[in-house]
């Protein structure tokens, strides 16, 4: 369901009494303007969304930057870079970073906190899928779920700079002992050669990258320097908006699909893609990520290849 601004609720509203007020003005039968009331408050809060707790996620969460040398690397705590999906408790509910709630089972949320929990749902290397299928289920699979641990990595309302938060993480923990509930290891570096040690050792077992996050820094909502990402090769996501088909040994296929980015840029992707995706591929109008090497001086991303179909949460 889409959420309205605040601001367009407030409308909605001054709208559907004035014109309940409109309707008992132009009646002499009360019984009208009851039910035009009542009919006007059911539409308000079907036009609402779950809270507005929830929606000020969308707009509320942490966002990294892309690393960049010449940072004082002393000043950061370094962890691995999850795939899964970013979720947010909210002290009541499990929501995706885009606000949507995330319908997971009873047993997996008994344990959280009534305050705000920030983590990672995380299956494992590589497994990135069983996540994303498992969370997109109306009607959650306990056996799916199972799977899943819940990785912890930042208190989004608390006070005090990282690792305070990040201390206050393990010592609710400590107490707070569940399977699936687990923290992200956070390290000190001491050295940018360190740092892409450690991503090589990372990327070399099927990881995605490297988180750092600013020791002092307190939680904000945006992207700043405060949180970093660094990875061996970028990803980013893109609109399909049409095909091409595939010659000689994909000939009947789908042999590229015609991309556009958010800066309105369009190109072609025609490697990453299993026979099978080339039969079945994205449909138009989905979104997908792919990986690349880099930019061209005219803002197309270089060696792009088909790593997913991103699902919109």
């Amino acid at each position: 369901m889409n959420c309205y601004e605040p601001a367009r609720i407030d409308k909605i509203v001054v709208n559907l009494v004035s014109r309940s007020l409109e309707e008992y003005v132009n009646s002499t039968d009360k019984e009208c303007f009851v039910r035009l009331s009542v009919i006007s408050i059911g539409i308000c809060l079907a036009f609402s969304c779950p809270s507005y707790a929830e929606l000020a996620y969308d707009m509320g969460v942490m966002n990294a930057h892309s690393y960049q040398s010449g940072i004082n690397i002393e000043e950061y705590w370094q962890s691995e870079k999850l795939d899964g999906i970013r979720a947010i408790w909210t002290g009541k509910t499990l929501l995706t970073r885009k606000g949507n709630p995330i319908n997971a089972p009873d047993w997996f949320t008994e344990a959280l906190p009534n305050f705000a929990l920030e983590g990672e749902l995380w299956a494992g290397r590589g497994n990135f899928h069983l996540v994303q299928q498992t969370v997109l289920d109306k009607v959650p699979s306990d056996s799916a779920w199972e799977r899943i641990d819940y990785m912890l990595f930042d208190m989004p309302q608390s006070a005090g700079d990282y690792q305070k938060r990040y201390y206050n993480i393990l010592h609710w923990l400590e107490h707070n002992s569940a399977p699936h509930l687990r923290y992200v290891e956070h390290k000190p570096i001491a050295s940018e050669e360190e740092l892409f040690r450690h991503l090589d050792n990372v990327s070399s077992d099927n990881g995605e990258g490297i988180m750092l996050r600013k020791v002092t820094s307190r939680y904000q909502a945006g992207r700043s320097n405060d949180m970093l990402k660094l990875k061996k090769h970028e990803d980013t996501e893109a609109l399909v908006i049409g095909y091409k088909l595939g010659e000689g040994k994909y000939r009947g296929l789908m042999g590229s699909l015609r991309v556009r980015l958010e800066s309105g840029a369009e190109f072609n992707i025609g490697s990453g893609f299993t026979d099978e995706q080339r039969r079945n591929p994205p449909q138009i109008g989905s979104t997908i990520t792919f990986r690349y090497n880099g930019w061209t001086q005219n803002g197309i991303p270089k060696f792009a290849r088909y790593l997913r179909e991103r699902k919109l949460f």
